[in-house]
């Protein structure tokens, strides 16, 4: 009986070895869980192309969005775990079981962490139309008419959903969230004046607001953005009680071999160095991270009840 554990044992470390040792026999799959123009996308697809390279072989971004990220997220621990297939996504994608139990993963049980790519204020941004050059413009408007004026979200529950619900509550102002599947689509409805305000991350809205077709009015990070100096922080503004950003990272399934997720590490870290793909984050206000996978599994743990406060204080979901 011991011969026949050993030798299946054996087995499946030699059938282990050797996917790892053949890896990656097929093109990367990355996962985005959220539309093709927001900052998930922008991350994966700018530090994808040297993870390519890094590789020797092709990476093809997917993008799966809806329920806040989720959807990707459970077809990945659905899916194989032979390391072509990984998410990168918002860190609030891997908080959503804290307001919806009923999906199918946790973060703990189900994901190993890759590596932070990046991190990003979040910004609330106005249409010109209104007229609204600061704060303070928005929440007159907003008392004036309470229960009225939309905002624009990038999903119902994700981490800019928090901040926006912790500040208008917090600022006493009562106004309707409009969800969307991704900053890429809110954005547009932001610029066509269908939404006249947006509180979103600033990679798709930095374009836009070079070109004067969207005002930023206040930033919800404790400190003003390196790449937006000039927009001030909601806590200067008389609002101490925020401090919320937003950063996305990669995801492999629990399970993955630990060398594929060494290499995918280095190869992402290895591309968040390169001068060229950091520039071109910083136009989009995006600052990257990087760090090993252990680095990023740490400040999951730490942010997971954090992130849940927030979200009750947003009054979002079962986090009520």
């Amino acid at each position: 009986m011991q011969r026949c554990l050993y030798a299946v044992l054996m087995i499946f470390v030699c059938a282990s070895a050797a996917t790892a040792q053949s890896w990656p026999a097929r093109p990367l799959r990355i996962l985005v869980g959220f539309a093709p123009g927001g900052t998930a996308d922008v991350s994966a697809r700018l530090t994808g192309d040297l993870v390519a390279k890094e590789i020797g072989q092709s990476v093809v971004i997917d993008n799966r969005p809806g329920s806040a990220g989720s959807i990707a997220l459970e077809t990945l621990v659905r899916g194989p775990r032979d390391g072509h297939t990984i998410v990168v996504s918002s860190d609030s994608s891997f908080y959503q079981p804290v307001l919806n139990p009923s999906l199918a993963y946790r973060a703990q049980r189900d994901l190993r962490p890759i590596t932070i790519l990046t991190n990003q204020p979040i910004v609330i941004a106005a249409h010109p139309a209104p007229g609204w050059k600061s704060i303070a413009d928005l929440l007159k408007a907003a008392k004036a008419r309470p229960g009225e004026i939309a905002y624009g979200l990038s999903s119902p529950s994700g981490t800019q959903a928090v901040a926006a619900g912790v500040f208008f509550k917090g600022a006493g102002v009562r106004m309707i969230g409009v969800p969307y599947k991704g900053g890429g689509p809110a954005v547009i409805d932001l610029i066509s004046g269908q939404v006249p305000v947006a509180v979103l991350g600033t990679a798709p809205l930095v374009p836009h607001v070079k070109a004067g077709r969207v005002t930023l009015l206040a930033v919800t990070s404790k400190d003003r953005a390196k790449a937006l100096p000039d927009v001030p922080t909601l806590a200067e503004l008389g609002f101490p009680f925020m401090d919320i950003s937003q950063w996305f990272g990669a995801v492999a399934p629990a399970g993955m071999a630990d060398d594929i997720v060494a290499k995918l590490s280095a190869a992402f870290n290895k591309a968040l160095t390169d001068q060229k793909t950091v520039q071109r984050l910083f136009s989009s206000g995006l600052e990257t991270v990087g760090g090993t996978p252990e680095d990023m599994g740490r400040r999951m743990s730490a942010e997971t009840l954090l992130w849940a406060k927030a979200a009750k204080e947003a009054g979002l979901g079962a986090a009520q």
